[in-house]
């Protein structure tokens, strides 16, 4: 199955359920691609979060770059994070086909 799991929230339980099931769903061989907004950048900011940590370890659960929106603040954040943790980052690409993803997950 093909997933979009869109983190949305500032909240770090709603970040972190969501990741959570993220990486739950790659350990079972589904495609995860991970969508972080503007509103979780502060608890990535964060070392101490636990999203913090389950995104370094995106490669782990063979799970592609996660995606950050085409913005001013994807800019300021990537600059702004540790190299092991941007590393794990994309800006989304342009072209982006929703119907591509059997579910979308929003949190």
């Amino acid at each position: 199955m093909k997933l979009l799991i869109q983190l949305r929230t500032p909240t770090e339980l709603a970040s972190y359920e969501g990741c959570a099931l993220a990486l739950t769903l790659a350990t079972f061989g589904h495609e995860v691609q991970l969508y972080l907004d503007a509103p979780v950048f502060g608890l990535l900011m964060q070392p101490s979060s636990r999203l913090y940590g389950m995104v370094q370890s995106l490669e782990l659960y063979d799970m592609p770059q996660a995606w950050l929106p085409d913005d001013v603040f994807s800019g300021w954040l990537s600059g702004m994070i540790p190299t092991e943790l941007a590393s794990q980052f994309t800006l989304i690409p342009e072209d982006i086909r929703s119907q591509g993803f059997e579910q979308i997950l929003t949190f």
